[in-house]
């Protein structure tokens, strides 16, 4: 005879794992995306081949004659879609979007190419615009949906403009600056510092090459002085919360990245600088990385390949951290600073790596800054001095950096590849001094520092 209450029982215990089943399913479901609101999540990087991504629908779509796009009337958080093609210069002007609802620019149905001559002013130009994305991944399977061609500055986002993100946009052939973010001032006061600061300025996984002068310009470079014009000295703007990362540069005739008047929150970082200063306009203008005037914050995790001049050159406000950048064959020094308006504590050069220079490893001219601080360097091959002072007005602190004229003694794991990895034989590996109270706390290569039992000097870790 069956046994009903058995049956009864083994069928509710079937339900119940039924239902326990369903319920992790669901959990994991939603544990894939990102949290609610968030679009940065570091475990879901942006990709611009992501099948995932939604389609965005089209606010307006930009007709093939149009030389302009007045976005005066156009509601925050719209939608400006460019269909795939080749196409001439492009002015937006008047977007207004808003933090929460910023207007998007994107790519259509596969890459869009904006072209014009070298001697025409721009290419691609933003003006009196805030609040808006230029996003060149509208299309799968394309890294730069955009493409900007020709101009005398290719693509310039000016005019009073701030608040924009720009991102997988290639930029070429420009008779002047590959990618310019600043409003230069005049006399007109809107213009002015203490009445216009360009905010949160996001230039990142872009590619911009061949160009006349700087592949990257943002930002006024004459801090201090400021600039003539017909009402006499003006100053410029002040730029805040910039992040220029994870671009490549390559083949600019002045520097690959400039950044001036960036008073706070600036990060330069991720990025490659590849043949910079192939043809400057005058001395001065052929290094990798410049950290200009007015400029503070970081300066890190950089590679910076073959520079004219100098790799990285540092002219800030004083409160300037450079560290696990790796900087090869620079005509003149590695790193070289200057305390030209520094009314900051420090520069700080800790953790770069610095391969063959024809001049020195860090050459310091900053005399009027209380202190630079150079620790866990790598300085290897170097012509002249490892670390050079201009004078005993340079104060200097010095600690654990690595000297050698011979890259092998390092013990890379692949020098001519590349790969700067350390291998276990490597003199570099638990010799630095414990730099984490100066915010180094990952290596080039994001590894967490110290990996061992203590620092490794140079910009990547052991482990």
């Amino acid at each position: 005879m069956m046994n009903w209450k058995k049956v009864i029982n083994g069928l509710v215990l079937i339900m119940l794992l039924l239902s326990f089943t369903s319920c992790s399913k669901k959990a994991a479901r939603m544990e894939i995306g990102n949290p609610a609101g968030d679009t940065t999540s570091a475990t879901q990087p942006t990709n611009p081949t992501d099948t995932t991504k939604p389609t965005l629908a089209c606010t307006y779509t930009v007709k093939p004659a149009e030389w302009q796009v007045d976005g005066a009337k156009l509601p925050p958080g719209s939608v400006i879609c460019i269909p795939a093609g080749k196409r001439g210069a492009l002015l937006f002007k008047n977007l207004k979007g808003t933090a929460d609802k910023p207007i998007i620019i994107t790519n259509k149905g596969g890459q869009v190419v904006l072209t014009a001559a070298k001697t025409a002013g721009y290419t691609f130009k933003t003006s009196n615009c805030q609040y808006f994305k230029v996003n060149g991944d509208g299309a799968t399977g394309i890294k730069y949906g955009f493409v900007v061609d020709g101009g005398n500055i290719g693509m310039t986002l000016d005019d009073l403009s701030s608040d924009f993100e720009i991102q997988n946009v290639e930029v070429r052939n420009s008779g002047f600056a590959g990618m310019m973010a600043k409003t230069d001032p005049t006399c007109e006061i809107a213009t002015q510092r203490g009445h216009f600061t360009m905010k949160n300025v996001l230039l990142h996984h872009n590619y911009v090459h061949n160009t006349g002068g700087e592949g990257f310009y943002v930002g006024n470079s004459f801090y201090a002085d400021g600039v003539s014009a017909s009402c006499g000295k003006v100053l410029p703007g002040d730029v805040v919360n910039a992040k220029i990362y994870n671009n490549l540069t390559d083949s600019t005739g002045c520097e690959g990245i400039q950044v001036g008047s960036a008073v706070s929150g600036c990060e330069i970082y991720g990025n490659t600088v590849k043949y910079p200063g192939i043809s400057p306009f005058g001395p001065g203008q052929n290094n990798g990385i410049q950290v200009g005037e007015g400029t503070g914050g970081k300066c890190y995790n950089n590679l910076v390949k073959n520079a004219p001049g100098n790799g990285i050159i540092v002219l800030g406000l004083g409160d300037n951290l450079v560290f696990n950048n790796i900087v090869l064959n620079s005509g003149d020094n590695g790193i070289f600073a200057d305390s030209r308006y520094t009314p900051g504590p420090d520069f700080r050069f800790i953790n770069n790596t610095i391969i063959t220079t024809v001049s020195n490893g860090i050459k310091l001219n900053s005399e009027t800054i209380p202190m630079n601080t150079v620790i866990n360097n790598v300085i290897v091959n170097t012509a002249g001095i490892a670390v050079f002072r201009k004078s005993t007005d340079v104060k200097l602190t010095s600690l654990n950096n690595y000297v050698n004229k011979a890259i092998t003694t390092c013990k890379f794991a692949d020098y001519g590849a590349g790969d700067f990895r350390l291998l276990p034989s490597s003199p570099l590996i638990d010799a630095g001094k414990d730099a984490s109270s100066y915010g180094v706390t990952f290596d080039y290569y994001h590894t967490t520092r110290p990996a061992g039992n203590a620092f490794d000097i140079g910009a990547t870790e052991y482990k």
